[in-house]
Parts: structure tokens; sequence; C-alpha cells
């Protein structure tokens, strides 16, 4: 198709389009005269998952940039190398040349290999766990123990989202959109979800303690004179 169409089937402006293919987020058309080139539905399907990633997830273009050039220049586990890319702000720092950090990544390590995890020391999921996993030792005298059930709890969901008919490499662009947007889209409502169910475990744990409290017996009055 050529660039009007692309434009008239996005619903994404001229500009916007030759903008995006400069910064490496929508690769050029296949070039059919000095002036022209032919563009696919794969190109289409790239403008949509960068419209949903910045309008619905509200991810700045240049998070965006960075997530799907790891995804192009990634020969293998494009995906993974697209989500790699995705950047968590915090305003929380911690020192990664420190003891305690190393600690805390020892820590992620060793869970990741009692879960059966294939993740690299070094990826940016692994050491995001570890910063995290520092700040809370920061604050909780906590063993690694705690961890597991998150662990497993994570598990769960990656065996949902990532089902073993997957199949990224048959469908390029919509395999990073399923991942990409899904991981951005849906950590909050996990987020969400956590704390929902905390609060109503909090109240019916309550409740139960309350109804297993003796009664206390009512004071008598004094008689009058």
């Amino acid at each position: 198709m050529k660039i009007s169409e692309l434009c008239e089937r996005s619903g994404v402006p001229l500009p916007t389009i030759k903008f995006y293919i400069r910064e490496g987020l929508l690769p050029a058309g296949r070039r059919t005269a000095k002036n022209q080139a032919d563009y696919s539905e794969e190109h289409l399907e790239r403008l949509m998952l960068v419209r949903a990633l910045r309008d619905d997830a509200g991810l700045p273009i240049a998070t965006i940039a960075n997530a799907l050039r790891a995804a192009d220049g990634a020969k293998k586990e494009f995906v993974g190398a697209a989500i790699d890319a995705l950047h968590w702000p915090t305003s929380v720092v911690v020192d990664e040349q420190s003891r305690e950090f190393e600690r805390a990544l020892d820590d992620v390590m060793k869970l990741a290999k009692t879960m059966g995890w294939d993740v690299d020391r070094g990826a940016v999921a692994v050491r995001d766990a570890a910063r995290a996993w520092t700040t809370a030792l920061r604050s909780f005298p906590l063993d690694t123990n705690v961890l597991l059930p998150y662990a497993e709890a994570a598990q769960h969901i990656a065996e949902r989202e990532i089902p073993d008919t997957w199949a990224p490499e048959a469908a390029p662009n919509a395999s990073l959109r399923y991942a990409v947007l899904g991981t951005v889209l849906f950590e909050p409502i996990i987020l969400g979800f956590r704390r929902m169910a905390n609060t109503s475990r909090a109240r019916s744990v309550e409740r139960r303690a309350k109804a297993q409290r003796p009664d206390k017996p009512k004071s008598r009055k004094a008689p009058k004179v």
C-alpha cells in the first residue's frame, strides 16, 4: 500500500509516520521509486502497536522506541528483548556496586534457580527485582523464603499469559503487541488486585478474630438506695 493509504487506515498523520521511521519505531517501506515506497500489513500492525503503547499505556515515545529497537535488533527472543527494554521509573536509588545489592541479586538468582527460570543475571527484570529486594531488606529483616509464594504466583501468571502454543516468530508484530502491551497494561491491574485482596483479607481475618473473642460480661449497676 502507499503511505497515503497507511495514513488513512492507521489514523496516524503523515508527518508522524515519517517521524516514526526516522526514530526507528517503524521500518522504512520498500522503495518502488525515487520518492515512493510500498508499505505492508506489518507496517500497519506496527503503527497500531505504537499508537496503543502511546495512547493506551501512556508510554513516552523514547521508551517505545527503545523497546522496538531492542526487538528489531534481537535475532532471537525479540519479545523478551522488547520487554527488557521497558524501564519502570522509580524514585528509590540503589547502589548496584554495594554489597547489599549483590546479596539481593544472589538471592534473586537462587530463587530463579529454584523456580527453574531461564534468566540471565544481567537481565533488566532480574536487576529490577534485586533492587526492589534490596529496598525491602532495609525495612524488614526478611528471609528469602518469603519470596517463594510471590515467585509461584508470577509463574502461574506467566503460564496463563504465555501458553504452550506460544509461537512469536509466526506473527512478530502481533506477538509484540500481545506481550509488550499486555505487560504494560496488566501490571497495574495485578498490583490493584493485590491491594484489593489484602484489604479484603485483612477485613476477613479481623471479623473472624472478633467473632472468636469471648463476650465481655455486662457490668451490673449498683442498686439504688
